[in-house]
């Protein structure tokens, strides 16, 4: 994949989920789908407008309008999942949903009332397998008792199903489901003590512990396979004497092998419908030993052989609100895309567009040093 074959579809969308061959994406209270790889988009929904006063809303009307969006360029909603059912659960300030009723997503579920932290990116799921949606704490105070909250009955329920002691991690970097061992994967950080993969085969009334302790499992997302756990790790800023690799953990043998270097920590990835496995990399500025000002997408066709796809310079947008950092956003979902869609942010020329590559298939021929 080179990026002169890259096509941009949109210059203000983030990519979040895909179901089925649509392609879910957000900008601002807004959520859109597209179902002919992103050549025309279509309202799904927009989060209710909870100031009921005059001035409130007014305010959101203003806001809300194209000619303000276009110059405010905010990003907005942080996740989006699609239930088996068809229902769009989104994460903002709180849980909203929306089943097709009305044209406004509602809010179900208040943050506030159990003083919780939300999610990371992509750390907003659904287990197809039971329709329930999962999200962790993320935060960055120590020490905090982390949760895990679980969602049920179409999105309606919310709980807290788990919690951390305060002191045993960091975070929860992402809750990944395993349709290959029935289970669910909990990946936390962030230093050495923190970094581990715990697992769970009972729906958080049981909590296991598989491997850690140090940078190698300090990983924000994770790709299941039939034989295999994929990742790229996430010594950041914080942990300058760390390089990063794309690493698999093979379960015939019970190891853990290094496939590829990247040096910059890995964030985002995902699989495609041939199989492709995609990931990538975050410029954090101020991190040690990087050459490379660039966030970059890695590719491979057979989860082994790795090939750097492309890159994109970093250039910060200013915004206060959202990661400071260079970074590829890359949809959750059920692998259903014949295309690697992504909306990288902090980059130049290119930030909150979202861009296609209809070439997943070219990548991944040949093997870095490790």
């Amino acid at each position: 994949m080179g990026q002169d074959r890259l096509q941009i579809l949109h210059d203000r969308l983030m990519v979040q989920y895909a179901c089925k061959g649509i392609i879910y994406a957000t900008e601002d209270h807004f959520v859109f789908a597209s179902s002919d790889q992103g050549a025309t988009w279509s309202k799904v929904c927009a989060l209710e407008n909870r100031h009921t006063s005059i001035a409130g809303q007014a305010k959101n009307m203003i806001l809300r309008s194209g000619i303000v969006r276009r110059f405010r360029r905010n990003i907005g909603v942080h996740n989006v999942v699609v239930l088996p059912s068809g229902t769009v659960i989104i994460q903002y300030d709180g849980i909203y949903r929306f089943d097709g009723t009305g044209t406004c997503a509602q809010l179900v579920y208040r943050f506030t009332d159990e003083n919780l932290y939300g999610p990371l990116k992509n750390g907003f799921i659904v287990d197809d397998s039971t329709g329930s949606v999962y999200f962790g704490e993320y935060n960055n105070q120590r020490p905090y008792s982390v949760r895990i909250v679980r969602g049920t009955d179409d999105g309606r329920t919310w709980q807290v199903c788990h919690g951390f002691p305060a002191g045993e991690i960091k975070h929860v970097h992402s809750i990944v489901p395993d349709p290959y061992r029935q289970r669910l994967w909990i990946c936390t950080g962030d230093n050495d003590r923190e970094a581990n993969l715990f697992y769970t085969d009972d729906d958080f009334r049981t909590l296991e512990r598989f491997n850690g302790g140090s940078q190698t499992w300090r990983m924000v997302s994770l790709i299941p396979t039939e034989d295999a756990l994929i990742w790229g790790s996430d010594a950041g800023s914080d942990a300058p004497a760390a390089d990063n690799y794309i690493y698999r953990w093979d379960f015939a043998r019970s190891r853990v092998e290094r496939l590829q270097y990247i040096n910059k920590p890995a964030y985002y990835s995902t699989r495609l419908r041939d199989g492709s496995l995609v990931l990538g990399t975050t410029l954090e500025p101020g991190q040690q030993g990087i050459d490379e000002q660039t966030a970059d997408i890695w590719v491979s066709r057979n989860g082994e052989q790795w090939e750097k796809a492309a890159a994109f310079p970093f250039s910060p947008s200013g915004r206060a609100t959202t990661t400071r950092y260079g970074t590829i956003n890359l949809p959750l979902g059920d692998g259903s895309l014949d295309d690697i869609y992504f909306t990288p942010v902090n980059v130049r020329g290119l930030d909150f567009h979202l861009l296609a590559c209809r070439c997943a298939g070219d990548a991944g021929t040949q093997r870095s040093r490790s």
